[in-house]
């Protein structure tokens, strides 16, 4: 983990499983060593009505997306940001399911290892009783413009992550994180 290349990454979605609903937002951030290298902050076209409720939570509407690049677009651009790094999401199984079936749909293979800031959270604050991202970013004191938008919510799990790396130092943080890693499966 350590000296890896990380991807922060969290998507809005037109609903809430991977084999019926498409990735309606991408926000990330790749960061080598402590600096961000490269950031995507994108809305798409997910191919399908976006509902109300979905509305309601991203403010995203569904005339927003007419227009926006499709998925396979920014495929490319995807996979260089991905390249040998680890993704990092809030959930990570709920993200990675919706890029391995967005990956599918356009006849690709999406494999990476993968690190739960969940768990982690749960790892580093075991006598917290929540480690939802809203319970994350109240106790962190954590400022968010937009929440339930993708790249304000990966900008916050970068800066959950950096800070606690910085509050904990690199001998205490990384082999915690580093058990936490899931390894990739094809």
């Amino acid at each position: 983990m350590q000296g890896r290349p990380l991807v922060f990454v969290d998507v809005e979605t037109t609903g809430s499983a991977a084999w019926g609903s498409r990735i309606l937002e991408i926000g990330l951030l790749r960061v080598e060593g402590s600096k961000v290298v490269a950031k995507m902050n994108q809305v798409l076209d997910p191919e399908e009505y976006v509902p109300g409720w979905i509305t309601h939570l991203t403010g995203i509407e569904h005339a927003e997306t007419v227009g926006k690049p499709l998925f396979a677009d920014v495929l490319p651009q995807l996979k260089q940001l991905f390249d040998g790094a680890v993704f990092v999401a809030h959930n990570a199984s709920f993200d990675y399911g919706f890029f391995g079936a967005e990956f599918r749909r356009a006849g690709d293979a999406f494999a990476m290892d993968k690190l739960c800031t969940v768990r982690l959270s749960r790892a580093l604050f075991p006598h917290e009783r929540s480690h939802r991202l809203d319970e994350v970013i109240r106790r962190a004191g954590y400022h968010v413009a937009n929440r339930h938008r993708a790249y304000d919510d990966a900008l916050v799990l970068h800066q959950f992550y950096h800070d606690n790396l910085a509050r904990l130092g690199a001998e205490s943080f990384y082999p915690v994180a580093q058990r936490l890693v899931q390894p990739a499966r094809v």
